[in-house]
């Protein structure tokens, strides 16, 4: 798709209602722009809020995936109660420790 907007004296420009509508852009969306080899990059941005951002660290994703794939192998296990969980986490701890 290739359509023309014409750049204001403040630097303004209208994206075309096609391309805004084939991203699903509407108003106050962020957008992010770089420029790569001579051409101008535009790209949607989802703001996370600050207390949110950990869950997108580096760190934090690899231990989803590995979760993920724990849950899908079966290595997890279930409990009915606290007590149970409890009991579970003492019995693993005294077999560390002998």
């Amino acid at each position: 798709m290739s359509l023309t907007s014409k750049l204001t004296r403040k630097g303004q420009t209208t994206i075309p209602e096609p391309i805004r509508d084939a991203l699903g852009l509407k108003e106050g969306d962020v957008l992010q722009f770089e420029l790569v080899g001579g051409r101008i990059s535009v790209v949607p941005l989802t703001l996370v809020p600050a207390d949110q951002a950990w869950f997108w660290t580096k760190a934090h994703q690899v231990k989803e995936r590995e979760a993920d794939e724990d849950l899908r192998e079966g290595r997890y296990k279930e409990f009915h109660s606290g007590k149970d969980l409890i009991k579970d986490l003492r019995r693993g701890a005294r077999r560390t420790k002998a």
